[in-house]
């Protein structure tokens, strides 16, 4: 049986001596495990289609549950994330949380669409650490794993001052509600955050921050979604590593 898929490539592991083990997240089917054969060698026709960030619409052979790449077409191939080593550290994270957050065959559309304009903006459009941030916070919320009310949640007004957040709640409390349990946060990056909150990915460009608060707000918010999943952001540690 043969399916067609639109999909991104993931991930893309070597197998043999010209094959590869591609991940990718499709519309239609969500996370699909397939091989491609004779990928490595040259001038294999292919090829295109085996690399991470490729967007493709991709034909499928299926065979007692197992899928092999026959045949794609180019959609996008993303270029300009392998130029850029901020763009391709950023798109990595997206790549990684999407493979760590999304089951096999099972079709996800909002996160397909969510992931699909974080890589598009990342490519396209500057502030690539502001897109970041956002495609984080709002994979958070669709996760379900949303923060609460960016306002303390003791008293119900906007936070001046010191900043404390509850992670086992997403609860945000001001100096003189703070509970038991909460982490302080510094204000650049609480304030940094009520600035991207609820914005798309190009209105993400004409919110002004300084790049000390755009790391500090996705160091935030990658370990909030790290102490959630139990999951470990291994391209997100290695974007901070290159920013610092």
């Amino acid at each position: 049986m043969e399916i067609i898929v639109n999909a991104l490539v993931i991930k893309s592991v070597d197998y043999k001596d010209n094959d590869k083990i591609l991940t990718l997240f499709s519309l239609e089917r969500g996370k699909i495990t397939a091989g491609i054969k004779g990928v490595k060698k040259s001038g294999a026709k292919l090829k295109f289609a085996s690399e991470p960030f490729a967007f493709c619409e991709f034909v499928l052979a299926e065979k007692q549950g197992r899928f092999t790449v026959i045949g794609a077409d180019y959609i996008d191939s993303f270029y300009n994330l392998r130029l850029d080593l901020v763009k391709y550290y950023a798109s990595s994270v997206v790549l990684e949380t999407l493979n760590l957050l999304s089951s096999e065959s099972e079709p996800m559309p909002q996160l397909f669409s969510l992931s699909l304009s974080a890589i598009k903006s990342l490519n396209y459009q500057g502030g690539e650490l502001k897109v970041l941030a956002g495609y984080l916070l709002k994979l958070i919320e669709l996760s379900g794993y949303g923060l609460q009310s960016l306002s303390c949640q003791g008293c119900g007004e906007k936070i001046d001052g010191r900043v404390f957040f509850l992670p086992k709640y997403a609860e945000f409390y001001c100096n003189l509600c703070k509970i038991d349990g909460v982490m302080e946060i510094t204000s650049q990056t609480y304030n940094a955050l009520l600035k991207i909150n609820g914005k798309d990915f190009t209105e993400l460009l004409g919110v002004e921050l300084d790049r000390e608060s755009e790391i500090k707000l996705i160091k935030f918010l990658i370990f909030y979604l790290q102490s959630k999943t139990e999951f470990t952001v291994k391209s997100a540690t290695a974007l901070i590593e290159y920013l610092n």
